[in-house]
């Protein structure tokens, strides 16, 4: 198999899991948060309490791509409001929206979270957490080299504190929809691109760079995709039981639609 597409097929399986769970942790926390307070004004306050650091580098992430592009932005609020469609705004920018703006500049705006999100797991992944040492252990097929990278791994000070950082962060990175709004403007202006460098032959050098560039770039993208997921997967067991838990006290429960 042709190695650039590795990395692409990687983030291809990777990408729909990650957001199966993370709409899965997304309801949960909501209705979580609800059987904690026991009022729904004070259940979405804790649920964007919850995910509170990762809010914030959304946010600021938007806000610093458009500062840096030259967009003129406005007021900036992280505080959660609840949505006609039962759904939860966490926090908005707002950034001036005229024509002037072009598809280039509102995507780079609208994917600002991803590329913000995907280098502080990677960061702390490598930095605090050491998986490059895990995932040598887990390529050599050492049992003892596995064991002592995974101690390793949970003898990381704050320990906690980090995994919570990395849930927070990955659960509020993903772009919104109107985050994505001119995305497939953008796109179609990179196929235009790439059939006018086809017709005056000078692509294949062009292609070749954009290709490496692509692998690398999926390649963090699947990493961090994958710790995510992993972490997300623990996560996962918490609210089950500590929605069960809550559910026990207060004599109900919560449904989801």
């Amino acid at each position: 198999m042709n190695q650039t597409l590795v990395p692409i097929l990687w983030v291809a399986m990777a990408l729909p899991a990650l957001l199966l769970i993370q709409r899965w942790i997304h309801q949960h926390l909501h209705g979580m948060s609800l059987l904690a307070t026991g009022k729904a004004e004070r259940a979405v306050a804790l649920y964007a309490l919850i995910l509170l650091p990762g809010v914030l580098l959304h946010e600021l992430s938007h806000w610093l791509m458009a500062t840096f592009v030259g967009v003129r932005t406005g007021s900036f609020s992280l505080i959660p409001r609840a949505q006609a469609d039962g759904s939860v705004q966490l926090g908005y920018v707002e950034y001036y929206k005229g024509r002037a703006l072009g598809p280039i500049r509102e995507s780079l705006i609208g994917g600002a979270p991803l590329m913000a999100g995907t280098a502080v797991i990677l960061l702390i992944g490598f930095r605090v957490f050491g998986v490059a040492d895990l995932a040598t252990a887990v390529q050599s097929g050492n049992v003892d080299s596995l064991a002592a990278a995974l101690d390793q791994l949970f003898q990381t000070n704050d320990f906690l504190v980090w995994l919570y950082l990395l849930f927070a962060v990955g659960n509020a990175m993903m772009p919104s929809r109107s985050d994505r709004r001119a995305w497939p403007a953008f796109l179609l202006l990179l196929g235009g691109m790439a059939v006018l460098l086809a017709v005056l032959g000078i692509g294949d050098v062009i292609f070749a760079g954009a290709a490496n560039l692509a692998a690398t770039i999926f390649g963090y993208l699947g990493l961090a995709f994958s710790m995510i997921i992993a972490v997300d997967i623990l996560f996962v067991l918490v609210i089950v039981a500590v929605e069960e838990l809550l559910s026990r006290i207060r004599g109900s429960e919560v449904v989801y639609r």
